[in-house]
């Protein structure tokens, strides 16, 4: 069984709703035959790696003009999978995704040159492991 592991800094009234994304982003990856199956467990007290949870608040500061994220705290999304056809690092990237917002690019290719303009910063701050 693999597994993919998302630590996650998020508001504790939206939880619930991360983990709602994931499964129904897995359950797309099932219809498009990209996975056999997969279950999302939510961890509101996970044991972190020393500093990590400090580390997602910074990071969440550093991108958000010096805010922190209130009423938040680490949640762990363990994914379990079975039959993932391709990457499985491919495959965290894709889900990490889900946290990200999408960037409105510009048409013309010589903006596009200075990729920074264009990152948004995470809605979420997160961590990943990927595990066979």
């Amino acid at each position: 069984m693999s597994r993919i592991q998302f630590d996650v800094l998020v508001p504790h009234a939206q939880s619930k709703q991360v983990g709602e994304v994931f499964e129904e982003a897995l359950k797309r990856l099932v219809t498009a035959q990209r996975i056999d199956s997969a279950e999302v467990n939510i961890n509101d007290t996970p044991r972190l790696p020393e500093g990590m949870e400090e580390q997602l608040r910074q990071t969440y500061r550093d991108e958000h003009d010096g805010h922190d994220l209130e009423d938040a705290g680490v949640y762990r999304y363990l994914i379990k999978l079975e039959g993932v056809k391709g990457s499985l690092n491919e495959l965290g990237m894709v889900l990490g995704r889900l946290l990200t917002p999408h960037a409105v690019l510009p048409k013309d290719w010589v903006l596009l040159e200075d990729e920074k303009a264009h990152e948004l910063p995470a809605i979420f701050p997160w961590a990943l492991a990927v595990s066979r």
